[in-house]
Protein backbone atom coordinates (compact mmCIF):
# COMPACT_ATOMS: atom_id res chain seq x y z
CA UNK A 1 0.00 0.00 0.00
CA UNK A 2 2.98 2.22 0.51
CA UNK A 3 4.25 1.41 -2.77
CA UNK A 4 1.15 2.29 -4.30
CA UNK A 5 0.61 5.55 -2.21
CA UNK A 6 4.78 6.32 -3.71
CA UNK A 7 3.34 5.66 -7.28
CA UNK A 8 0.16 8.15 -6.71
CA UNK A 9 -1.98 4.69 -7.81
CA UNK A 10 -5.50 4.71 -6.71
CA UNK A 11 -6.38 1.09 -5.70
CA UNK A 12 -9.32 -0.74 -3.95
CA UNK A 13 -8.80 -2.29 -0.82
CA UNK A 14 -10.51 -6.06 -0.15
CA UNK A 15 -10.48 -7.10 3.52
CA UNK A 16 -10.58 -10.22 4.39
CA UNK A 17 -13.87 -10.13 7.15
CA UNK A 18 -14.45 -13.43 8.11
CA UNK A 19 -13.64 -17.59 7.03
CA UNK A 20 -15.91 -16.97 3.65
CA UNK A 21 -14.35 -13.75 2.18
CA UNK A 22 -11.31 -16.10 2.24
CA UNK A 23 -12.81 -18.95 0.88
CA UNK A 24 -13.87 -17.05 -1.91
CA UNK A 25 -10.93 -15.76 -2.57
CA UNK A 26 -8.69 -19.04 -2.37
CA UNK A 27 -9.08 -19.87 -6.39
CA UNK A 28 -7.09 -17.33 -7.37
CA UNK A 29 -4.28 -17.02 -4.61
CA UNK A 30 -1.64 -19.28 -6.22
CA UNK A 31 -0.23 -20.10 -2.30
CA UNK A 32 -2.95 -19.84 -0.91
CA UNK A 33 -2.04 -16.52 1.30
CA UNK A 34 -2.44 -12.93 1.06
CA UNK A 35 -1.19 -10.14 0.47
CA UNK A 36 -2.58 -10.61 -3.37
CA UNK A 37 -2.27 -7.65 -6.04
CA UNK A 38 -4.43 -7.72 -8.96
CA UNK A 39 -2.66 -6.43 -12.06
CA UNK A 40 -4.53 -4.67 -14.83
CA UNK A 41 -3.76 -7.25 -17.22
CA UNK A 42 -5.84 -9.69 -14.53
CA UNK A 43 -2.48 -11.22 -12.94
CA UNK A 44 -2.90 -12.04 -9.50
CA UNK A 45 0.35 -11.40 -7.72
CA UNK A 46 0.75 -12.88 -4.11
CA UNK A 47 4.07 -12.58 -2.49
CA UNK A 48 4.91 -9.30 -0.84
CA UNK A 49 8.45 -9.19 -2.17
CA UNK A 50 6.79 -10.01 -5.75
CA UNK A 51 4.00 -7.09 -5.16
CA UNK A 52 7.06 -4.37 -4.11
CA UNK A 53 8.64 -5.15 -7.20
CA UNK A 54 6.31 -5.56 -9.85
CA UNK A 55 5.07 -1.96 -8.62
CA UNK A 56 8.81 -0.71 -8.54
CA UNK A 57 9.26 -1.88 -12.28
CA UNK A 58 5.51 -1.06 -13.74
CA UNK A 59 6.30 2.76 -11.57
CA UNK A 60 10.20 3.65 -12.29
CA UNK A 61 10.50 3.65 -8.41
CA UNK A 62 13.43 1.10 -8.57
CA UNK A 63 16.01 3.51 -9.13
CA UNK A 64 16.80 2.28 -12.19
CA UNK A 65 18.49 5.32 -13.73
CA UNK A 66 21.24 5.52 -10.72
CA UNK A 67 22.23 2.65 -10.71
CA UNK A 68 20.90 1.46 -7.34
CA UNK A 69 18.52 -1.51 -7.86
CA UNK A 70 20.37 -3.81 -5.76
CA UNK A 71 20.32 -1.42 -2.85
CA UNK A 72 16.82 -1.06 -3.49
CA UNK A 73 16.30 -4.84 -3.33
CA UNK A 74 18.33 -4.83 0.07
CA UNK A 75 16.44 -1.99 1.77
CA UNK A 76 12.71 -3.78 0.53
CA UNK A 77 14.31 -7.49 2.45
CA UNK A 78 15.54 -5.26 5.23
CA UNK A 79 12.31 -3.82 5.76
CA UNK A 80 10.83 -7.09 5.68
CA UNK A 81 12.54 -8.36 8.50
CA UNK A 82 12.56 -5.27 10.47
CA UNK A 83 8.62 -5.03 10.05
CA UNK A 84 7.83 -8.74 11.07
CA UNK A 85 8.54 -8.07 15.23
CA UNK A 86 6.61 -5.04 14.85
CA UNK A 87 3.44 -6.81 13.41
CA UNK A 88 3.76 -9.49 15.97
CA UNK A 89 3.06 -6.23 18.42
CA UNK A 90 0.21 -5.49 16.40
CA UNK A 91 -1.62 -8.66 16.41
CA UNK A 92 -0.91 -8.87 20.20
CA UNK A 93 -2.60 -5.34 20.42
CA UNK A 94 -5.89 -6.77 18.46
CA UNK A 95 -5.99 -10.03 20.62
CA UNK A 96 -5.47 -7.69 23.70
CA UNK A 97 -2.86 -9.27 25.35
CA UNK A 98 -0.21 -7.74 27.16
CA UNK A 99 0.80 -5.02 25.00
CA UNK A 100 3.47 -2.85 26.76
CA UNK A 101 5.94 -5.86 27.36
CA UNK A 102 5.99 -7.17 23.50
CA UNK A 103 6.47 -3.20 22.28
CA UNK A 104 9.50 -3.22 24.26
CA UNK A 105 10.72 -6.48 23.35
CA UNK A 106 9.96 -7.02 19.80
CA UNK A 107 9.18 -3.37 18.76
CA UNK A 108 13.23 -2.79 19.78
CA UNK A 109 14.08 -5.71 17.98
CA UNK A 110 13.43 -3.33 14.37
CA UNK A 111 15.71 -0.30 15.96
CA UNK A 112 18.79 -2.75 14.57
CA UNK A 113 17.34 -2.14 10.72
CA UNK A 114 16.40 1.97 12.03
CA UNK A 115 19.78 2.32 13.00
CA UNK A 116 21.99 0.67 9.92
CA UNK A 117 19.38 3.37 7.80
CA UNK A 118 20.69 6.17 9.55
CA UNK A 119 24.44 5.24 9.03
CA UNK A 120 24.67 4.77 5.79
CA UNK A 121 22.07 7.77 4.70
CA UNK A 122 23.27 10.25 2.78
CA UNK A 123 22.68 13.92 3.13
CA UNK A 124 19.88 15.31 0.95
CA UNK A 125 19.33 11.56 -0.70
CA UNK A 126 16.47 9.40 -0.36
CA UNK A 127 17.41 5.86 1.59
CA UNK A 128 19.00 3.84 -1.01
CA UNK A 129 21.76 7.03 -1.87
CA UNK A 130 19.14 7.94 -5.10
CA UNK A 131 18.03 11.49 -5.16
CA UNK A 132 14.37 10.28 -6.09
CA UNK A 133 12.10 8.25 -3.61
CA UNK A 134 11.94 4.84 -4.73
CA UNK A 135 9.94 1.83 -3.60
CA UNK A 136 12.93 1.18 -0.62
CA UNK A 137 11.65 4.63 0.54
CA UNK A 138 8.13 3.31 0.78
CA UNK A 139 9.19 -0.04 2.48
CA UNK A 140 11.61 1.62 5.11
CA UNK A 141 8.83 4.56 5.65
CA UNK A 142 6.18 1.74 6.56
CA UNK A 143 8.89 0.22 9.05
CA UNK A 144 9.71 3.91 10.73
CA UNK A 145 6.18 4.75 10.95
CA UNK A 146 5.14 0.77 12.60
CA UNK A 147 8.01 1.53 15.03
CA UNK A 148 6.88 5.42 16.12
CA UNK A 149 3.29 3.83 16.33
CA UNK A 150 4.31 0.71 18.49
CA UNK A 151 7.77 2.32 20.59
CA UNK A 152 7.06 6.45 20.40
CA UNK A 153 8.66 8.99 18.00
CA UNK A 154 11.50 9.87 20.93
CA UNK A 155 12.44 6.35 21.27
CA UNK A 156 12.53 5.80 17.23
CA UNK A 157 14.01 8.80 16.23
CA UNK A 158 16.10 10.93 18.84
CA UNK A 159 19.41 9.63 17.83
CA UNK A 160 18.66 9.59 13.92
CA UNK A 161 18.87 13.16 12.62
CA UNK A 162 19.47 12.11 8.93
CA UNK A 163 16.39 9.37 9.25
CA UNK A 164 13.93 12.22 11.18
CA UNK A 165 14.63 14.74 7.99
CA UNK A 166 14.36 11.62 5.32
CA UNK A 167 11.23 11.06 7.36
CA UNK A 168 9.89 14.76 7.11
CA UNK A 169 10.72 14.66 3.49
CA UNK A 170 9.32 11.48 2.81
CA UNK A 171 5.37 12.06 4.50
CA UNK A 172 5.61 15.40 2.57
CA UNK A 173 5.54 13.74 -0.76
CA UNK A 174 1.84 14.38 -2.06
CA UNK A 175 1.16 11.24 -3.00
CA UNK A 176 2.54 9.78 0.38
CA UNK A 177 0.46 11.97 2.43
CA UNK A 178 -2.44 11.49 0.39
CA UNK A 179 -2.46 7.76 1.10
CA UNK A 180 -1.87 8.41 4.66
CA UNK A 181 -4.74 10.61 5.06
CA UNK A 182 -6.98 8.14 3.42
CA UNK A 183 -5.54 4.72 5.27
Amino acid sequence: RFALGLAGVDYEDEFIRNRQDMLDLMPRLRYGQVPMLETPEGDCLVQTGAIIRYIARRFNLYGASEGKEERVDEIIEAASDALSPLLDVAMRFKRDESFEGAAQSKGTKCMRWINAWEAQMEDGKFIAGTTKPTVADSCALRVVEEAVDVLGIDKVLNKSPKLSIWRNTMLKIPNIDKFLKSS
